[in-house]
């Protein structure tokens, strides 16, 4: 018998014995199978290849090594368990996180096409797919499961007075969901030069259901030494014109670290009121924060810290429990001054991400492919670092004429923007990228058809891309987009940073 035909006879045979134990739920029992089938065969042959056939010793053996069942076969089993438990509907099947390995309906995170219902004669991938489309969407984690991006940009051609809209910052969202964005000048809580540029964006899925929001970032400063920080608080020295010709002060208070910070100048702020539930450190947005500011992966930057969060939420919307994640990083320097140190704080990657209540962690991957993709273009963090130098120039200026010892820090403050702005780029160059991917969550992909490499998230081993700038990422190694959704899609081969 060849080794192909034996291999079948054994996922057969094992997917016989499982369904020996299924409690005989006619319902969705085909489909429970055809998922085993697809996400343990592999597993059979690695843990099982010596033990006879029949009398449900194969799935005696699987049970045996339940310990080391690759995490595939492990979601295959869970998900296989929901769709033949007789209880189980899609509306009262228990709902488990993505941390349990297990596939979980959650409310329109991917535009997946559905097949028709009809799943006779169709591969274990589809038929899978086809039972996660019906529930909705489907975390792209069980057999067949995919989601589907688009690309997206936020233009800065109004702040920079171009004839054209060019894009700013570009990001990846699913296909079907909603989503506006703008750039706009002095727009943001507060009146520092740094926090000119005020991005907003906003994508939601199409229930309204899972939002997620770009927040613009906040800056503030303070000084230790009393003279310093008297200037700092003189609104006649520490002005600019914001846009509509307002003079807003930069903020001036203590330094906070991240979590003081989401505290006292976030939670209280954010409508409708919430409750913390729990803050955890975000490796990924703080080495996003360091590569887009030219900072070393490692921490070892004299005089700059970064320190990124992720907060969980709970809060009532329409009489219904919703949870959010919010993540911030905050980026603080130091310059010496006086008898003691100039304080330049700034919180960025600003994102709330909520959905409803018990929904959450299924969208963990989705809320980390977002953020991931998050990367402005170089012509636009050019033009936003050259002009934000331009604003602590005239304030230098400003400060010349009444103090040069200010003038001169207004002058240093304005060589680190264009110092972060130009390492952005050459530690890009220098292959900076591939240190630290894995703590981006990040990987380089290659499209075969053009020779471009790129990043996209490393939440699923496989991704394809079409040409209207949309993307299928999927762990299924057998999935094909194209047997499954229109349009012509290209494989991207993961390659080296």
């Amino acid at each position: 018998m060849a080794r192909n035909d034996w291999m079948k006879r054994l996922g057969l045979l094992f997917l016989y014995g499982s369904a020996c134990v299924a409690h005989h739920a006619p319902a969705d029992e085909a489909t429970a199978m055809a998922v085993l089938r697809a996400g343990c065969t592999e597993d059979v042959q690695r843990l099982c290849a010596n033990v006879q056939p029949g009398g449900g010793r194969i799935l005696a053996c699987l049970k045996e090594h339940k310990d080391t069942l690759s995490d595939k076969c492990k979601q295959a089993a869970q998900q296989a368990t929901s769709l033949s438990a007789p209880a189980a509907s899609p509306s009262t099947a228990p709902s488990s996180g993505l941390t349990s390995g297990a596939a979980t309906a959650v409310p329109s995170p991917a535009a997946a096409s559905a097949p028709p219902p009809n799943t006779q004669g169709k591969s274990a991938a589809q038929a899978s797919s086809s039972v996660t489309a019906k529930r909705g969407a489907a975390a792209a984690d069980a057999p067949g499961a995919y989601l589907r991006l688009k690309k997206v940009e936020i233009s800065y051609a109004h702040v920079a007075s171009l004839p054209e809209p060019q894009p700013g910052i570009e990001m990846l969202v699913p296909s079907s969901w909603d989503y506006k964005s703008a750039i706009q000048m002095f727009a943001g809580k507060g009146g520092c030069p740094s926090d000119s540029f005020s991005v907003f964006w906003e994508a939601k899925s199409e229930d309204g259901a899972t939002k997620a929001q770009g927040i613009p970032n906040y800056s503030w400063q303070y000084s230790d030494d009393p003279q310093e920080l008297q200037k700092l608080t003189n609104p006649n020295r520490r002005w600019h014109n914001g846009d509509g010709g307002s003079n807003d002060v930069c903020p001036v208070s203590k330094p906070l670290n991240a979590e003081q910070y989401l505290r006292q100048n976030v939670l209280n702020d954010l409508t409708p009121k919430m409750t913390l539930i729990s803050i955890e450190p975000l490796p990924a947005l703080e080495q996003i924060v360091r590569q887009q500011n030219g900072l070393p992966a490692d921490g070892g930057s004299s005089g700059v810290r970064v320190e990124a969060i992720r907060a969980r939420m709970e809060f009532q919307k329409d009489d219904k429990p919703m949870e959010l994640w919010y993540s911030v990083a905050l980026v603080t320097q130091t310059y010496r001054v006086g008898r003691g140190f100039l304080y330049d704080l700034h919180a960025v990657g600003q994102m709330a991400f909520g959905a409803p209540k018990g929904k959450l962690d299924a969208n963990d991957k989705l809320f980390k492919v977002i953020l991931s993709s998050i990367q402005p273009t170089d012509p636009y963090s050019a033009f936003a670092a050259k002009n934000i130098a331009s604003e602590y120039q005239l304030q230098a200026k400003k400060e010349a004429a009444i103090d040069q010892i200010q003038a001169d820090l207004e002058n240093t403050i304005t060589q680190t923007y264009l110092h972060m702005s130009a390492n952005a780029q050459r530690v890009s160059d220098q292959g900076f990228r591939a240190v630290d991917q894995n703590v981006r969550d990040v990987q380089s992909f290659r499209d075969p058809s053009t020779g471009r490499t790129f990043e996209l998230s490393n939440q699923y081993g496989h991704a394809w891309l079409n040409g209207a700038n949309e993307y299928v990422m999927s762990n299924d190694p057998n999935f094909n987009p194209n047997s499954q959704l229109s349009g012509n899609w290209n494989q991207l081969q993961p390659v080296p940073p």
